[in-house]
């Protein structure tokens, strides 16, 4: 649809492309063979840090990056869409790695947030999702955040202060 609501579509579909190519990808840089050699910088930091949202191996990026960029090629898009996603897909990056697990209750099993990607770095066999747990719940890698539980990295250092 043209218009301001070709706009909005193309975000939405732009969004759930991405986040389906960076699982697929994400869950293949964990397999044996890829894993120690391009992924394993991005996970020593076993609580995920803004810092590690950005630290990455050049194959690892490179990997990763090939969703956001096959995307116009198969779909329209206008440029300035594609400049503000660019932007927004960094700020979500850093966003998830940063600790802060607030997100809305209603939306907690769906938003793959800083939660889910803390028990990602935990655990390593569980959430691989960008922005949503869709595909981690189809691929049956789907974790629900032991931060939502009382039982995260954070509650345990809490504790251990009082």
């Amino acid at each position: 649809p043209p218009g301001w609501t070709g706009v909005f579509l193309s975000m939405l579909s732009f969004l759930f492309f991405t986040d389906m190519g960076i699982y697929w990808i994400h869950r293949g840089l964990h397999h044996k063979l890829f894993y120690k050699r391009f992924h394993k910088p991005h996970h020593l930091w076993k609580i995920a840090t803004p810092f590690a949202s950005h630290a990455f191996h050049p194959v690892d990026g490179f990997m990763q990056s090939l969703p956001y960029h096959i995307y116009p090629f198969l779909f329209p898009l206008h440029k300035v869409t594609y400049l503000g996603l660019y932007i927004f897909v960094n700020v979500w990056t850093i966003s998830i790695h940063d600790g802060d697990y607030r997100v809305p209750r209603l939306l907690r099993h769906v938003i793959n947030g800083s939660a889910h990607h803390t028990d990602h770095h935990l655990y390593f066999d569980y959430n691989y999702g960008q922005y949503f747990t869709l595909w981690d719940k189809i691929g049956g890698s789907y974790k629900s955040p032991t931060a939502f539980e009382g039982k995260g990295p954070h509650d345990y250092l809490r504790k251990l202060r009082e």
